[in-house]
């Protein structure tokens, strides 16, 4: 027995709450990631004063840094990253921009978590009074080229005459203008269908308070009326005043005929290899796969990731509203993908409950945005290769169970035949 009471034993969650306090003392942002579930825990309150979620969110977020770290430091600030993702310990300082133009230094420092053989700990701290940083305006990049990092559609637009002067890439794909068409556009042309009294209030806000958020109705090229929600914020550049127009689809959007979603009539079971073997295109297939859904199903869209890892690349197809505007074989890096956190850690499948907890660079590139709260991935493998991977997709958070069978497991099969069968004929 101990003889002392300071020789006590103290448990470990009861060791946790007495580091809390301690936490909450240091002047950084203390956090942890869970390498292999990928997530991220913030250890205490600590927030940069006008910008403490925005730069939390640089950890989370491989955009959102790739965005805010400036372009000299970005490499340094990404190898130590990868360092935390590998439970080394790491210590780097880099230059983050933040709202007009202003220019910070912090230091980030990492090292394995003892407590928590499968997670790093570290810090997060801002150095700008240290290294006494002054603004740095020149080389910055121009608004054209930063809106083209962007995967929500993006305009840019004049304040004085309301004409379209720059557009990003998903801008036009959503559109369905090319570059030259939308920057000979006036912008009420897009916003026809609001009222007048809507964008007086819009413009109003903007004048008063230099950005508006909300719902607003856009038409694209063909004529179609698509619900959107948007923000608008006012920029400066140049001696000229422009809008900065984000616009995300939204998922109860009346244009997009044709687009299965949760809550279709199901197929008839003897219908759907039928209607599957009519495919000749992956989303297509996707499509049949998503109206065989039941009614109550959480899944509100399905996505398709084949893996090519020896090329560090995954082609992504998507069938429902949340990828309408997604391209078929879209591109991304198979490090940071799904994929390889199955084949990192050897998963039968992965789930991810939340979201807006997660440090993959593909969840932040392609699901946050589209309003995915969770998702189920179902690995398929040929002669032990992980070559493709199904991704059930819900907007709501927690919508699927890690230990139950992947949904429509019993068209999995059918789904690859038919697969191969269409990759075959391009």
């Amino acid at each position: 027995m101990p003889k002392h009471p300071e020789d006590t034993p103290v448990p470990h969650e009861s060791m946790e709450k007495h580091l809390a306090s301690y936490l909450d003392l240091i002047p950084a942002i203390v956090w942890r990631i869970d390498i292999v579930g990928n997530e991220i825990s913030f250890l205490n309150a600590h927030e940069i004063p006008s910008h403490g979620e925005k730069i939390r969110a640089i950890l989370q977020n491989p955009q959102l840094a790739k965005k805010m770290v400036l372009a000299e430091d970005r490499e340094r600030f990404q190898v130590s990253y990868e360092q935390i993702r590998n439970r080394v310990r790491t210590a780097c300082s880099f230059r983050l921009r933040l709202e007009k133009g202003e220019t910070k230094w912090f230091k980030l420092m990492a090292m394995p978590d003892p407590q928590h053989p499968t997670c790093s700990i570290g810090l997060l701290i801002d150095i700008t009074a240290q290294v006494n940083t002054i603004l740095v305006a020149e080389g910055r990049p121009t608004l054209s080229t930063k809106i083209d990092l962007i995967d929500d559609p993006v305009l840019l637009v004049r304040f004085s005459d309301r004409s379209i002067c720059a557009a990003n890439t998903a801008a036009e794909q959503f559109l369905q203008y090319d570059r030259k068409q939308l920057t000979s556009l006036a912008f009420q042309e897009l916003l026809q269908n609001n009222t007048d009294t809507d964008l007086h209030k819009i413009y109003e806000s903007l004048i008063f308070s230099d950005r508006w958020s909300g719902k607003i109705h856009v038409t694209d090229s063909s004529g179609r009326n698509h619900q959107c929600s948007a923000q608008f914020r006012a920029v400066a550049r140049d001696e000229e005043n422009l809008l900065w127009v984000t616009l995300s689809h939204r998922n109860d959007c009346l244009a997009c005929k044709g687009v299965p979603v949760k809550g279709n009539e199901i197929i008839p079971a003897k219908d759907i290899s039928r209607s599957m073997r009519k495919c000749t295109t992956i989303k297509a297939l996707l499509e049949t796969m998503l109206k065989a859904l039941p009614a109550n199903s959480p899944t509100d869209a399905i996505m398709l990731s084949r893996i090519f890892i020896d090329k560090n690349t995954v082609a992504v197809t998507g069938a429902g509203e949340p990828f309408e505007t997604v391209p078929e074989n879209r591109t991304h890096p198979y490090q940071g993908s799904i994929a390889e956190n199955i084949v990192r850690f050897d998963l039968g499948n992965h789930v991810v409950m939340e979201t807006s907890k997660s440090i993959k660079p593909i969840d932040w590139a392609l699901f946050i945005p589209r309003g995915i709260q969770s998702y189920y991935a179902q690995p398929f493998y040929e002669d032990g290769i992980l070559t493709n991977v199904l991704i059930f997709c819900s907007e709501k958070s927690h919508s699927y169970d890690p230990d139950a069978e992947a949904p429509l497991f019993a068209l999995h099969e059918e789904f690859l035949q038919n697969l191969a069968r269409c990759i075959k004929k391009k």
